[in-house]
């Protein structure tokens, strides 16, 4: 598995994590300082104050929100970026290959978190930086996790054109509780900003690159859960619990994450440990209230075990019973301890531990001990610096053998007061409602919509408007796909402008007809998506403005340009307007006076066919236009009674309904072609029931 970007150490390989960097402006005299300089000490202050400020902001936040980590909690460690410090934290320096991304980044305070399986620890973070920048004066916030700039994935649907993974990266900040996107200069370019040129930037212009309202909007929406004083993702619960487990939820109520992972997670040596329960035995237990998150609880839920009975517990013969459901659910918490408590361990004073080997044989490789000899002075005073720099990272993650020992710590330190923990059963408030673990399909439906909901292509009054919903399909059939999907209709604007662009500005002789014709659009914007003949075309151009033109550019030109004649509508061959030269002219001339015929021309032949068809069975089926009047044209029906003409939008979309309704839900030609267009049919499928089939349909509803 490749190494997170920038991560402190090389053994946090899981791609769960959240990356977060703050940079603060710090002394002129602290901005580029040397290793072992007077100045170093100075600026390890700055971030020590710096440091103690952020956590007494995010302490209080988490305290008062009764926020419980899933997995690693908000820890911020200094960075002072130099060549030392770059070596203890396996960091190359590659500037001279040209690497940006491997160029040291300002002095800062640096923080990775795992989130495991709950994502909310992740948008907990983003709402505790936004906090941050408004509270701490100057200072910039960056935030990344394995997908990269995943703020940019958020609001994706409002980003700039010019926005992409490639463009943006090292480019997206938070500062004064507002997102920031530096911009290419020029847009279309990609090259890698260093992240001290962007805090820079930003710096330098605090209003310039914040983001639109309509991107803003997007990460407001994500983290606006974390604005009120309470989470309203805990689930409280009643659980019968060993004291021990009892008296250390009450001390430190965030133990309950590791230990339902702990039993979530649980292999063969865990369940031997589990048939034992030397540190938390179940002789005496009590009914507790526990706090979780909604994750937590979900995981446990979702957890079979039998315990075995043989250890001692206590189990409800019904199960379907509010006690069977406490007691259960207690068992497995305080397996979930006592695995913990088991695998408790020293890491600090372990020399064995696979991870500071590696990280020694990694520092001896790149020259970290100077080739001093082991056991003289100054390796013996490296070795310390990285012992020190390796347990402090350590620590920074809550592992399991860490927990493990906190656990045994507490053990010894708390009061376990059986007394009081009685006393308290009768006071306990009521387990919360789980309902919310089962959703059914209309609810995620409702969900789904809320989060990607629909095109609006409904009216006022919840019915669907046929003639846009026509043009909406029309206009999507009529995109061009690629492998990055559809073109966006401003491409095909522009290129549609180029060609009437070019056209205009081809001169006029004599007022040639020839100059009428419709060049070969489609053609040409397939060929101009050759990056080949696209090329050769723009060297074409600009060889116009001094008049040299190559002969294979000429070639390209003639078939970009090439015309498509149009044929008359009154040709009785396909070819017999163009048996000799004499007659090309003349078809020019008349295709060009025909062009304002065209339309009545198609229209007298599609009145033609309504009239056919309404004799028969298949045009009783057709949806009639209610709004037809008698024109001067109107004798040419007088042998069909009550004559109206066929109404195209609205039997479009009545036939798009009853496919969709044919399907039963299910996947199929018409919810594939919608789901890809964005548009939601619950409502117009609801709308023609069975009962009133042979109602008229009005164009306003289906």
């Amino acid at each position: 598995m490749e190494k997170s970007p920038r991560c402190n150490l090389e053994f946090v390989r899981d791609d769960d994590y959240v990356e977060y960097f703050i940079f603060q402006i710090l002394s002129d005299k602290l901005t580029n300082i040397q290793e072992s300089s007077v100045e170093l000490e100075q600026l390890r202050g700055e971030l020590s104050l710096l440091e103690k400020q952020c956590m007494e902001i995010v302490n209080r936040r988490v305290e008062s929100y009764g926020y419980i980590w899933h997995k690693d909690e908000f820890k911020l460690q200094m960075r002072t970026e130099c060549a030392q410090e770059r070596l203890l934290n396996n960091e190359v320096n590659n500037s001279s290959l040209g690497s940006v991304a491997a160029l040291p980044l300002p002095p800062h305070l640096h923080g990775i978190s795992h989130y495991g399986e709950n994502i909310e620890d992740e948008w907990f973070i983003v709402h505790l930086l936004y906090e941050l920048t408004r509270e701490v004066p100057g200072c910039i916030a960056r935030v990344i996790d394995a997908d990269g700039e995943f703020l940019l994935v958020e609001a994706a649907e409002a980003l700039p054109t010019w926005a992409n993974p490639e463009s943006c990266e090292q480019r997206v900040y938070i500062a004064d509780g507002h997102m920031h996107l530096v911009q290419n200069s020029p847009s279309t370019s990609s090259k890698l900003l260093s992240v001290g040129a962007a805090v820079e930037k930003i710096r330098q212009n605090p209003t310039l690159y914040r983001v639109s309202k309509e991107i803003q909007n997007c990460i407001n929406e994500r983290t606006k859960v974390f604005n009120g004083s309470s989470n309203p993702a805990a689930h409280r619960q009643i659980m019968r619990l060993p004291l021990g487990v009892a008296a250390l939820l009450k001390t430190r109520p965030s133990l309950i994450a590791p230990a339902v992972r702990a039993f979530c997670e649980r292999d063969a040596i865990d369940l031997k440990v589990c048939r034992s329960m030397r540190y938390f035995p179940p002789e005496q237990c009590v009914r507790t209230n526990v706090l979780f998150t909604r994750c937590l609880y979900a995981m446990l839920m979702h957890t079979n075990y039998k315990p075995d009975k043989k250890v001692g517990w206590v189990l409800s013969n019904t199960t379907n019973t509010k006690e069977y459901k406490e007691q259960i659910l207690g068992i497995q918490v305080a397996c979930g301890f006592e695995i913990l408590a088991s695998q408790a361990k020293c890491a600090n004073q372990d020399e064995n531990d696979p991870n500071w080997r590696s990280y020694v044989k990694n520092l001896t490789s790149k020259g970290y001990f100077r080739n001093n000899l082991a056991g003289s002075e100054v390796y013996k005073r490296l070795w310390n610096e990285a012992r020190t720099y390796f347990t402090k990272n350590n620590d920074r993650f809550r592992i399991t053998p860490l927990v493990g020992l906190e656990i045994l710590n507490l053990l010894q330190n708390v009061d376990i007061s059986a007394e009081n923990l009685c006393d308290e059963e009768n006071n306990l408030e009521p387990s919360d409602a789980d309902d919310w673990l089962n959703i059914s399909a209309d609810q995620l439906d409702a969900m789904l919509i809320e989060r990607y909901g629909p095109k609006k292509m409904l009216n006022s009054n919840g019915d669907i408007n046929a003639a846009e919903f026509t043009k909406n399909l029309a206009d999507f059939l009529d995109k061009e796909s690629t492998y990055e999907g559809i073109d966006d209709d401003e491409i095909e604007d522009s290129d549609s402008d180029c060609i009437e662009a070019e056209t205009s500005a081809t001169p006029k002789k004599n007022d040639d007809p020839k100059v009428n014709l419709k060049k070969n659009h489609s053609m040409r914007k397939a060929c101009n998506r050759n990056s080949v003949i696209n090329e050769t075309a723009n060297a074409n151009r600009n060889n116009q403005a001094t008049n040299v033109e190559t002969e294979d550019s000429t070639h390209v030109r003639n078939f970009l340009d090439f015309v498509i004649p149009e044929d008359k509508w009154d040709s009785t061959s396909e070819m017999s307007d163009y048996e000799d030269d004499d007659k090309l002219e003349h078809n020019f001339e008349s295709m060009a006076n025909s062009d304002k015929n065209i339309d009545s021309h198609i229209k007298n032949y599609m009145d033609q066919m309504d009239k056919e068809l309404a004799k028969t069975t298949i045009g009783q089926t057709f949806e009639k236009n209610s709004s037809f009047t008698a024109s001067k044209n109107a004798d040419d029906f007088d042998d069909i009674e009550s004559f109206q003409p066929i109404n195209i939008n609205v039997n479009t979309l009545k036939n798009i309904v009853d496919s969709y309704k044919s399907q039963l839900g299910g996947s199929g030609p018409v919810s594939n072609l919608l789901s890809a267009m964005g548009v939601g049919m619950s409502n117009a499928a609801q709308l023609d029931s069975d009962d009133d089939e042979a109602d008229v349909l009005k164009e306003s509803r289906v």
